[in-house]
């Protein structure tokens, strides 16, 4: 099984292209904080990214994502005052898809910008350990080639505005940030990274790999550990150390991020599901629910279905 895959699918990853931008200097655009992740490629000059933690500089052929819920400032130059993104989209009757010019008459840029929505995700631990901003660079530093290729796969759909280009450079974001995700580990200290730099690790990765493909297993750390070809104790001292959490807690947690996967699909009963995540009865099935998300399985299922009943232009209020 691959883990990043099954991690994306259970988050219900949707990668949307919204247009592409083409600015020119001065230009500033402030965008509040978002409940979607945003991302922005680089085809054409530079701008400025600013959050309240990070200012960076991107150039052509440069990737940024912006983790939900982070306000921030892209402009052409640290000089330029932004405008508030409401009021430039306002002027196009709030319309955000499609080809958008700004600014003024200086040199120009030009953006893709979309967004990754994920769901689910309150116990997902690739949510947990992504970024608040992560930038690949397009200059030939530690981007692959399969990174510009797929950015530039992108950017050309987005050019030509053939019929369906929106829904291939929809697609061909899920892409780039799997690709976005690889370079980011392989920038990274050998014992940082958390969860992903896991992933990566001969040894976890086995372990953790047996662990999503058979959560309803009675799995222990010294089981895990025999997997890794590991002793218990350096097994457990590297799992927490890099994941932050012990093999036991990350599986308690796996095991009820699945069973929310599967109560919002509406398909089998409670206590159907208690024995897919590795649970003999209902009642401990339903106390370690109830720990972890908050709410009892019937109260977390009532929610999900009244939230589909729920009109859209209601929930967006």
């Amino acid at each position: 099984m691959d883990v990043l895959a099954d991690t994306l699918r259970s988050v219900h990853l949707r990668s949307i292209v919204n247009g592409r931008l083409e600015m020119s200097a001065p230009w500033g655009m402030r965008v509040d904080a978002r409940d979607v992740t945003t991302f922005y490629v680089v085809t054409r000059g530079g701008c400025v990214l600013e959050t309240r933690d990070t200012r960076l500089t991107l150039a052509a052929g440069d990737f940024v994502f912006i983790l939900a819920g982070t306000p921030f400032v892209i402009k052409d130059s640290t000089k330029t005052p932004p405008v508030p993104a409401t009021e430039i989209y306002a002027n196009r009757g709030g319309r955000c898809g499609g080809l958008m010019r700004y600014g003024g008459p200086g040199a120009p840029t030009t953006l893709i910008a979309g967004s990754f929505v994920f769901e689910g995700m309150s116990l997902s631990p690739l949510v947990a350990c992504l970024p608040t901003v992560l930038h690949v660079k397009g200059d030939g530093g530690i981007a692959t080639r399969w990174l510009e290729s797929t950015m530039q796969f992108v950017a050309s759909e987005m050019e030509a505005e053939q019929p369906g280009h929106e829904t291939v450079a929809s697609r061909l974001g899920d892409v780039l940030l799997v690709q976005a995700l690889r370079t980011y580990v392989a920038s990274l200290p050998i014992e940082q990274g958390g969860w992903l730099r896991a992933l990566f690790d001969p040894q976890l990765g086995v372990a953790l790999q047996r662990l999503h493909e058979r959560p309803q297993e009675p799995w222990t750390v010294e089981s895990l550990a025999r997997i890794a070809s590991m002793s218990r104790s350096v097994f457990a001292e590297r799992f927490k150390s890099l994941i932050g959490e012990g093999p036991m807690t990350y599986l308690t947690r796996w095991r009820m991020h699945k069973a929310m996967q599967l109560m919002a699909e509406r398909g089998p009963s409670t206590s159907a599901i208690a024995q897919a995540v590795g649970y003999e009865t209902d009642s401990a099935f339903v106390k370690a629910f109830k720990r972890h998300v908050g709410e009892t399985p019937g109260s977390f299922r009532r929610r999900m279905k009244d939230r589909e009943a729920t009109p859209p232009e209601r929930a967006s209020r």
